[in-house]
């Protein structure tokens, strides 16, 4: 056989070699995409999992202002008014918001009872004194949730206005152009409480400014263009809701992970990881984590360390990829372990 025949084969043998073992070993290792908690640095202690939240902001300036009433008060006042206008429908969609976001996030579960509007003698720009132990316990109890978040202080500051401008084009035409602004600044406190003798726990006071700008020749059409006065207090409760979650909420991230088979086409584990019977997997790796063979050892105890991270224990995740590294060494193992190390060092960053 001539030697180009030759080489060719073996090249055409080798590309053959490499694709079954590439296989093979795609085979014994399952791809997995989970999603990986970051903490946030006031994010509330682990014992801390169910919140009931309530309000206590309102007094009797609040109203529940008609859309349209208000939205003419400011066109009366031409659109150039600097006041602070208390709704109760806003301070409301705060809870509501809020009870969703971080019941959403999977680290809180929320309850917000129907009688949640707790009563309030001072003006709505005091902040008043903490609640009573026993008013805590018993709110707790009632709605059996480990902590109670309440809205202690809000209100919005709206502050609009609009211009006019005349242009003169080449042809001596006038024409003008309409411009306006709606500022709104809130102001909102939360205090969250647990029972206990020391029922305060966190307090979270924030303020900011939402914005809006419109221009065009015409002047209905460039109002048109900015929210109403009653929706930008609501915009603003759920701006409220937005920040206190990025507070207290973790974020999610997706990364790539894996686990080893022992049986490909009918491996035990492969069906629990498939049901998410993350315990009984659990189990049956650490059977298999017992055996002589170092290989089959190792790759147990680095599905083992998978188990440990899916269920939130880093250290322990880390423990046993160690000991999957020692049993036999992957270049697998010890870029798992390197992502490890990573997420450890970004919670303990957040605490």
């Amino acid at each position: 056989m001539p030697i180009f025949n030759k080489i060719y084969s073996f090249k055409v043998l080798l590309f053959f070699m490499t694709v079954f073992l590439l296989g093979s070993c795609k085979s014994y290792y399952i791809p997995l995409t989970i999603e990986n908690a970051n903490p946030t640095k006031d994010e509330l202690p682990k014992d801390i999992q169910s919140l009931t939240l309530m309000n206590r902001s309102m007094d009797s300036q609040f109203r529940n202002y008609r859309e349209d009433s208000l939205q003419n008060f400011f066109y009366r006042n031409g659109y150039q008014l600097s006041k602070i206008v208390l709704d109760s429908t806003a301070a409301d969609t705060t809870i509501r918001a809020l009870a969703a976001l971080i019941f959403e996030s999977g680290r809180y579960d929320a309850v917000v009872p129907v009688e949640r509007n707790m009563k309030r003698i001072l003006p709505y720009e005091f902040l008043p004194d903490t609640l009573a132990p026993e008013t805590v316990s018993q709110i707790c109890s009632n709605y059996n949730t480990d902590a109670l978040m309440v809205l202690e202080r809000f209100s919005t500051k709206l502050m609009a206005d609009n211009s006019k401008e005349k242009y003169i084009d080449q042809n001596l035409n006038a024409f003008y152009s309409f411009n306006a602004s709606l500022d709104l600044k809130y102001d909102a406190f939360f205090r969250i409480y647990k029972p206990g003798k020391k029922t305060l726990i966190k307090e979270i006071e924030l303020n900011d400014t939402i914005s809006w700008e419109s221009t065009d020749n015409n002047q209905t059409r460039m109002l048109n263009k900015i929210p109403s006065i009653k929706m930008a207090m609501i915009d603003a409760g759920i701006k409220v809701a937005l920040d206190i979650d990025s507070k207290l909420s973790p974020t999610w991230t997706q990364e790539k992970r894996g686990y080893y088979l022992f049986k490909p086409g009918n491996d035990r584990g492969q069906q629990l990881m498939n049901d998410s019977n993350y315990e009984a997997a659990g189990k049956f790796w650490t059977e298999m984590a017992q055996s002589k063979d170092k290989k089959i050892r190792s790759k147990a105890e680095y599905n083992l360390a998978l188990v440990k991270e899916l269920n939130g224990d880093i250290d322990g995740a880390i423990e046993w990829g160690l000991k999957s590294f020692y049993s036999h060494y992957r270049y697998q193992t010890e870029e798992y372990l390197k992502k490890l190390q990573v997420r450890k060092e970004t919670i303990l960053k957040s605490k």
